[in-house]
């Protein structure tokens, strides 16, 4: 599968998510604006980008172990590089549980504002 290819199929189950929460009873989290700021969130998506890209490009790997200095390549051992993608999962996973205070105040008043 090209990435071009992914891309489409990743936008179409956005959009099929979309399109069933419209026409069925499916709702979002009444805080789903702010999880585009949740760390896991981010760290999720950076592990899908690198996974992704990793799967398209396989040499990007071997390319950028390469481009480091010397020094660099000394202190990181070559077979650590596989588990970038899945260590940034498990910090992803990890952050669930780590409360962001300035994000809880905010889902705290949606949840607020929300109640009749």
């Amino acid at each position: 599968m090209s990435f071009f290819t992914w891309l489409i199929v990743i936008s179409l189950m956005i959009i099929s998510l979309l399109l069933i929460r419209k026409y069925t009873s499916l709702e979002f989290v009444a805080h789903a604006r702010l999880l585009f700021k949740a760390w896991s969130v981010w760290l999720g998506a950076i592990s899908a980008a690198i996974t992704g890209y990793m799967m398209q490009f396989p040499n990007a790997a071997l390319e950028a172990w390469n481009s480091l200095p010397p020094d660099l390549k000394g202190f990181i051992p070559p077979h650590l590089l596989g588990y970038i993608s899945p260590t940034m999962m498990v910090l992803a996973v990890l952050a669930q549980y780590v409360r962001q205070n300035k994000l809880k105040d905010k889902a705290d008043q949606i949840r607020q504002d929300k109640q009749p």
